[in-house]
């Protein structure tokens, strides 16, 4: 059984624990998580924006003992998506190949290993994995999978050239600390390399709460590029790069269409949109599942997401 949001009395921001948050709106509940359908809904709790370090968050949120049980339970072929479809692993492939002194490569999150293999051999991997079965396949792709949980880095005893982290970000409980330990393993002068979704997206600004990307519910914290800077200068790195991008960069004139005329019936008439859902649209199981009659649509052609270079500094 999964538990119950406790009460919100007060709330601050996860990063820096600023008071000055403000409510965005609620988000809607799924029955999703890391691809496993469940046998109850989650609560989608609220969105929230700090103003002192610009981090968007969900809260309240499931305790963490809840998420990890979750996630050791996903399916293995959640994130199985072909090459080809990998906008960002295509980014990240280039980046790294276009830098030198490059020979240690850790990924934070490196489910099965395809991604360290997608890079190309003549690298050492190395890899933080929370599923067991995935973590096993990393390794029979000769990944040393050296922690099921990012905050163990520090104490992994390890030094890498580069940290990758390709849409985990934004499944973490303090963004700001799981950068700090992705730095806690690089070597100075080393590079940090994550992609997640931009709160900065024209598309994310004109819904809101109501975006697709804070409905999966296992997304907990969204930042975007001012969040990036502000939190490099307090963790003694430096953004180098930021590029945007979309995960369905090859979709189609027709599926731009369909995509963007649903959210904007979905932002501008809810009521219609539910009725429309109710009468078979989005394919959801509203018998069984009837608080999912809200849920907004999916935006997968927007160019609503981001990869942030970061860069170690040189203590002198």
């Amino acid at each position: 059984m999964i538990a119950d949001y406790s009460p919100v009395s007060s709330v601050t921001c996860p990063s820096c624990e600023s008071g000055e948050v403000r409510q965005v709106g609620p988000i809607s509940p799924s029955n999703i998580f890391a691809g496993r359908v469940l046998g109850q809904v989650l609560p989608g709790g609220f969105l929230w924006r700090c103003s002192d370090c610009c981090l968007e968050f969900r809260y309240p949120r499931l305790p963490r003992s809840e998420i990890d049980k979750l996630y050791q339970l996903g399916n293995n072929e959640s994130w199985a998506t072909p090459v080809e479809g990998r906008t960002d692993w295509i980014l990240v492939s280039k980046m790294i190949s276009s830098l030198s002194g490059i020979s240690r490569i850790l990924d934070a999150g490196c489910f099965d290993g395809r991604l360290l293999e997608y890079l190309g051999q003549g690298y050492e991997r190395w890899g933080v994995e929370i599923h067991k079965e995935a973590a096993e396949k990393a390794r029979q792709r000769g990944v040393h999978v050296v922690s099921a949980d990012y905050s163990k880095l520090p104490l992994c005893q390890i030094e890498v050239d580069a940290a990758i982290a390709v849409d985990v970000i934004e499944h973490s409980y303090d963004p700001l600390e799981f950068l700090a330990c992705l730095a806690s393993v690089v070597r100075e002068d080393g590079i940090i390399i994550i992609t997640t979704g931009n709160t900065d997206a024209p598309t994310w600004r004109l819904m809101g709460s109501s975006y697709w990307y804070c409905h999966i519910a296992e997304h907990l914290s969204f930042i975007n590029p001012k969040w990036a800077r502000n939190a490099a200068q307090r963790l003694g790195l430096e953004v180098v790069a930021i590029e945007r991008f979309s995960h369905m960069d090859d979709s189609t004139f027709s599926h731009r269409l369909y995509e963007t005329f649903a959210n904007l019936v979905y932002r501008a008439s809810p009521r219609l949109f539910s009725g429309l859902r109710r009468l078979g649209g989005g394919s959801i199981d509203l018998k069984r599942y009837p608080e999912l009659l809200h849920v907004p649509p999916y935006w997968l052609s927007a160019r609503d997401h981001m990869l942030v270079e970061f860069k170690k500094r040189i203590t002198l």
